[in-house]
Formats: C-alpha cells, sequence, structure tokens
C-alpha cells in the first residue's frame, strides 16, 4: 500500500513538472508586441512647450546644444 502511494505521489509530481514545462516553453514562444514610434523635433522650445507636448505623450529623448540653441528630439507610441 505504500509502494502504491509513494507511486502515485511519484506520478503527480512528474505530472506536474511535465505541466509547468509545457507551460514555461508556450510563454517562451509568445513574442512582445513591438511598438512603433513616431518621432519629432524642435528647436529652442519653452518648458511650457516641453510640458504640453510631455501631456500629448511626447518623450524626450535627447536635447543638445549647438552654437546659441537647443535642439531636441522627442518620440511616442504611434496611435
Amino acid at each position: 500500500m505504500k509502494t502504491l502511494r509513494s507511486m502515485l505521489v511519484v506520478l503527480v509530481l512528474i505530472a506536474t513538472g511535465v505541466g509547468i514545462a509545457l507551460t514555461a516553453g508556450a510563454q517562451q514562444d509568445k513574442k512582445p508586441k513591438q511598438v512603433l514610434w513616431e518621432y519629432r523635433d524642435g528647436a529652442n522650445l519653452t518648458v511650457s512647450q516641453l510640458n504640453t507636448l510631455g501631456a500629448d505623450g511626447w518623450e524626450l529623448v535627447i536635447a543638445t546644444q549647438y552654437d546659441k540653441n537647443l535642439y531636441y528630439i522627442l518620440k511616442r507610441p504611434k496611435p
């Protein structure tokens, strides 16, 4: 009786392990959704203008200075 019970426990553990392995394999096959971006540039934007762009979903990627001008590149996910 103990042998039968032990065999049943082992079979349940093996079945559980196989189920977990199959579930993990199925999750690895799913590719994350690719995000497509749109970009925008600007020069000498004020803080107020940058805040308005941020409220519209734009994210500042880089700001750089050339001569006396500040140039900006912004991005946001395409709708």
